[in-house]
């Protein structure tokens, strides 16, 4: 059962890690790494289909709940509803939007 604990702490920080310093796509690629080393080292030591297979899906789930927790924290204080709200441009704006002058 410690095995099964180590693996899903281990999948939480390669899910922060990753919100960190890559983009979603990095998920198509960690994802099934994540399965294959789990499913590697379940069976090592022995453990079960189901138990397997329940353990893997845990992994993967909280690794990608890290990812999207983390990437929600990062980015949450630069996304504000009031730019939308009242018209006027956020403090990112357009640099490349020429003027008309009419």
């Amino acid at each position: 059962m410690t095995i099964a604990f180590v693996l899903i702490v281990a999948s939480v920080v390669v899910g922060i890690a990753t919100g960190c310093f890559f983009r979603i796509w990095a998920l198509v690629v960690l994802s099934p790494l994540i399965a294959v080393v789990a499913a590697i080292i379940l069976r090592a030591y022995a453990f079960g289909m189901m138990a397997g297979v329940t353990v893997i899906a845990i992994c993967l789930a909280v690794s990608q709940l890290a990812y999207f927790a983390t990437t929600y924290l990062r980015y949450a204080r630069d996304v504000s509803p009031h730019d939308e709200v009242d018209g006027e441009p956020g403090e990112v704006g357009e640099q490349k939007i020429r003027r008309e002058h009419k």
